[in-house]
């Protein structure tokens, strides 16, 4: 199982250039369509329509030298409403999306838009924070887990295919709150197993306390260039006693950041 045909959402701003270029290197590996989606609110600045024409020219242009079957398109009005529309006609199966830099999950300035489009697009999800422009190639993912893995299926795939895009290694990364395990929990070690299979490097490594500093410490330490966190399983009630890491994290993360959401199972 693979990736069919993968969306990137492409703006006025450089980062989505960035994250544009994972979703071309994804696409390459996986033999993948790609549509590169542009959306803006009727009226916009003139400015910035041409710095996202430029941008859209441009990856364009690297994905058709690359042989990937590429096609653009913009549409006028309000992105939480076209983009899964769009997302579903065209029947894709992986979408990446640009978190500027005000944008942040929880903020009700955002909700029209990130939790809209969490909510509503029926296809794997890939929020990404850029945060180096300098690394569109990332060489050392770091993928946090609890004790269970959720949506392997897809996480897997996603995972796997991303390291294999950008031959880098990956570290499956173990947090637990209260004491550092003896042994990995059951399940990393059989999703280490499966990585393996699909020819992916990987290592694997513990931590224990604050999740989001945990994490941060990790990566700066470790040198790794990407974090890959999962959408939080915390219900309502949790988040507001005990917070959200993974959206915390996303917000400020040490390094470039994905935070995957899984198609919903139809």
């Amino acid at each position: 199982m693979s990736y069919v045909k993968i969306f990137s959402v492409v703006n006025e701003q450089t980062a989505s250039t960035v994250i544009a270029r994972y979703a071309i290197s994804l696409a390459a590996e996986c033999k993948a369509a790609l549509v590169l989606y542009a959306a803006h609110d009727e009226g916009s600045d003139e400015t910035l329509l041409r710095h996202t024409d430029h941008h859209l020219d441009h990856l364009f242009t690297i994905a058709f030298e690359l042989d990937i079957p590429v096609t653009r398109i913009t549409e006028v009005g309000n992105i939480s409403t076209l983009l899964p529309k769009r997302v579903q006609a065209e029947q894709a199966d992986l979408v990446f999306y640009p978190l500027t830099p005000d944008e942040r999950f929880g903020a009700n300035k955002q909700r029209q838009i990130i939790h809209d489009l969490q909510r509503d697009i029926r296809a794997d999800l890939a929020f990404m924070r850029a945060i180096s422009m300098a690394k569109p190639h990332p060489r050392h993912i770091l993928v946090p887990f609890g004790k269970f893995i959720s949506d392997r299926e897809h996480r897997l795939m996603f995972i796997s295919e991303l390291a294999r895009s950008f031959h880098a290694q990956v570290t499956l990364f173990h947090l637990s709150a209260e004491h550092e395990a003896k042994v990995m929990p059951d399940d990393i070690s059989k999703f280490r197993q499966q990585l393996q299979q699909q020819e992916v490097t990987v290592l694997e490594r513990k931590g224990r306390g604050h999740i989001g500093k945990a994490i941060t410490v990790e990566a700066i330490t470790r040198h790794h260039d990407l974090i890959v966190l999962g959408v939080s399983e915390r219900g309502a009630l949790r988040r507001f006693f005990f917070g959200n890491p993974a959206a915390d994290l996303m917000h400020q993360p040490p390094c470039n950041a994905i935070l995957f959401r899984a198609a919903a199972a139809t």
